[in-house]
């Protein structure tokens, strides 16, 4: 017998029917060999991890904005402005317990930061460092909010109409500067800027609007270009790589292409949320050393990461929970920074950690099946290969698991074992034994090292045997 390949890297499609595909990728990035030459056509790398850079007693991060290099944070009820040395500072109350939305404007001396909460909103000026509440009567509360050319974007929290501030004054606004759905009456979810456009979705609709220079009513419907496709929640929609990514009202996720919508969710994605309460999902994106990621958390359920460089989803997800940990991620001098959705701490992610401020990150990749057509086989080894990295000496978890089902992922066999490296190895070859008879196999790899465990290829050894 010879070893043969095995198809060790994909991303996450896991279908209702188990033994059609069971495939998931857990805290690893599919990633595909831009040129010829390497030692196998896909890797999956291992996703960052993180460590803590601010502390706060307040919980959990509702939102953060990067405001030309000025980092603000809502963690609990309270502003905080996010120092370099690794401290906070206190800039005032924003009510409420969910998320909220933040955009900011420009001033001849600053910014005017505005941050809403679904029933008011409060804005914070850093020409004269305060933070005020919106008084305007004309202001109705919103969900979320954007920027385009001086004028915030807010939604009307009742789904009634879209609206914009008065020119460069995120405190002012008219009840002449509303639109409501023109196309077709449909409730108005939410609103985001793409290029110079506004896209403003529906239940069942999305719209684009232009900004026409007139002094009252603005932003104008462009004529002609309308989506039979809506948004499903207020803060699941993202941009990204010159793009709009959301979760649709028919629980596809959706990438704008032009002005339209092209499916980029898989079947096995729909059906994993089918059953998720939609109205509570929100969105996110990381990008970093060429990854493009939009990421759709559901807090009673899963995150999904679907990356524009390999085109193949994947999850994250955090020690003891279904879910990523993390509730906000924002770029911020030249680094990534994540709220936690529980304990009110900032993170900074590295490539280089692989915890999650000390706690396992369970790297964790279920195959394809391999198979001979229904005839069986007799599995000699299995043999995977592994970049780990230089693990640190003293460290007692460097191992990997390796368990296997002969009935499509529905029953696993007792996981094996097995060490990825000393300290000061790099590259390591791992290799089981003697691992019986079946007609078709699927395998799970499962590492929670505290160093790097890029998967790169995987292979066994398998011969026919005796019907």
């Amino acid at each position: 017998m010879t070893w043969q390949p095995v198809q060790i890297v994909g991303g996450a499609y896991r279908d209702d029917t188990r033994p059609f595909s069971c495939q998931d990728t857990v805290n690893l990035l599919p990633l595909k060999a831009e040129r010829p030459g390497g030692k196998s056509e896909w890797i999956l790398r291992s996703a960052p991890g993180y460590r803590q850079f601010v502390a706060t007693q307040n919980r959990p991060v509702r939102g953060a904005h990067n405001a030309e290099g000025l980092l603000l944070m809502v963690a609990g009820r309270t502003l905080y402005r996010v120092n370099t040395n690794k401290t906070t500072t206190v800039l005032g109350t924003i009510p409420g317990v969910g998320r909220v939305g933040m955009a900011h404007n420009q001033l001849e001396a600053g910014n005017e930061i505005a941050i809403v909460n679904g029933q008011s909103g409060y804005v914070y000026n850093t020409a004269v460092g305060a933070l005020s509440p919106i008084t305007s009567a004309a202001f109705p509360g919103s969900y979320v909010v954007d920027y385009m050319d001086g004028y915030i974007i807010g939604v009307d929290p009742f789904g009634r109409f879209w609206f914009i501030s008065d020119l460069n004054q995120a405190t002012k606004y008219s009840t002449l500067d509303r639109q409501d759905a023109e196309a077709q009456p449909d409730k108005v979810v939410t609103a985001i800027v793409y290029g110079d456009l506004v896209l403003v979705f529906g239940e069942r609709t999305g719209e684009f609007f232009e900004n026409t220079g007139a002094e009252t009513g603005t932003f104008q419907r462009v004529r002609g270009v309308t989506m039979d496709i809506g948004c499903a929640a207020p803060h699941a929609r993202a941009r990204m790589d010159n793009s709009i990514y959301w979760l649709g009202n028919d629980g596809n996720v959706y990438r704008l292409q032009g002005n339209s919508p092209v499916r980029i969710s898989t079947s096995a994605i729909e059906q994993a949320i089918s059953g998720l309460n939609w109205s509570n999902a929100f969105a996110q994106v990381f990008e970093d050393r060429g990854h493009k990621v939009f990421y759709l958390t559901f807090p009673d359920g899963h995150t999904w990461g679907y990356d524009v460089l390999s085109g193949e989803w994947h999850r994250m997800q955090s020690f003891g929970l279904n879910r990523w940990r993390l509730n906000t991620l924002t770029s911020w001098r030249r680094k990534w920074y994540g709220g936690d959705f529980s304990n009110g701490k900032l993170y900074e992610l590295d490539w280089d950690e692989m915890t999650e401020d000390g706690a396992p990150l369970v790297a964790e990749r279920v195959t394809a099946v391999s198979h001979a057509y229904g005839n069986p086989i007799i599995v000699d080894g299995v043999r995977l290969e592994i970049d780990v990295g230089r693990a640190d000496v003293g460290v007692s978890d460097h191992f990997c698991s390796i368990s296997y089902s002969d009935d499509g992922g529905h029953n696993w066999s007792d996981p094996a074992m097995v060490s990825i490296g000393q300290a000061g190895e790099y590259r390591r070859t791992v290799e089981l034994r003697q691992l019986g008879m079946t007609r078709e196999r699927v395998w799970k790899v499962r590492i929670s090292s505290p160093a790097k465990r890029d998967i790169i290829a995987a292979a066994w050894k398998a011969s026919g045997g005796r019907s």
